[in-house]
């Protein structure tokens, strides 16, 4: 999926032009276009994401919707739509497009840190792909999740999930050769994710290490117990944790 973006919206005001310019800091290429549908069909090459940015007269957004509707159900295509608006607006859409056919849907006021995290979720581009090993870090906390890809990344493909959820849609659609998890975490916590990853055929076999940061005979008797390929104090000096990871890989 490539970084290309039609952020579809009545107007280009403050609030519009704020987000789209967050997109275009994170690399993203945006093209904003009001809701009409001859101006979106006449575009040469469809984009792989949309963002719908629903606000004022919510008749104008539903030929749109209409037709965004039949993009992401293209056969043989992936495509993914956002929508962005008060609850009722969003609620109105669904009336259009069905829930499942919504990849994400923020209310106002929306932190455009949640939406690139979720968009992140989706892209790998060619540059990032080295032919190291791919390892997916999940953390709650932004600062470790940082710290570790900047530990790792000089050996590995490093990509970053700040939640189960934005790990399991990760994995969904990306592979990778190992998952260090963050083992706690707020609403899913590591061993759920852990559990979640398990039951599903596609990710199954995916190696898992715990992160921790306590290192009491509880929690590490309680990390044990889920069988995890091994676990890791997340107090470890950088070095010590890039060769706990470098000696995994060479015993695999």
């Amino acid at each position: 999926m490539d970084r290309r973006i039609l952020f579809v919206s009545e107007s280009r005001n403050f609030l519009v032009s704020a987000m789209i310019k967050v997109l275009e800091e994170n690399r993203f290429e945006v093209l904003q276009v009001q809701p009409d549908i001859v101006e979106i069909s006449l575009l040469q090459v469809q984009p792989d994401i949309y963002i719908v940015y629903l606000e004022g007269d919510l008749n104008m957004f539903n030929g749109t919707l209409k037709y965004l509707k039949k993009q992401v159900t293209e056969e043989g295509k992936d495509r993914v739509l956002y929508l962005i608006g008060s609850q009722l607006e969003i609620e109105s859409a669904y009336e259009i497009v069905p829930h499942s056919l919504v990849s994400a849907a923020f209310t106002r006021p929306v932190l455009m840190k949640d939406v690139i995290n979720r968009l992140n979720t989706l892209i790998i581009d060619e540059d990032d792909f080295t032919g190291h090993k791919r390892i997916l870090v999940v953390d709650d906390d932004e600062i470790m999740l940082r710290t570790m890809k900047n530990w790792l990344s000089k050996k590995y493909d490093v990509f970053m999930a700040n939640s189960g959820v934005n790990a399991i849609s990760f994995l969904s659609q990306n592979h990778v050769d190992l998952i260090l998890l963050d083992y706690e975490m707020p609403v899913a916590s590591g061993l759920q994710v852990f559990e979640m990853i398990k039951n599903e055929p596609k990710t199954e076999h995916i190696p898992v290490i715990f992160l921790t940061s306590k290192d009491d005979r509880e929690t590490v008797m309680k990390v044990l117990s889920a069988k995890p390929e091994k676990y890791l104090l997340k107090t470890m000096a950088p070095e010590a944790l890039v060769k706990s990871v470098d000696d995994f890989f060479k015993g695999k």
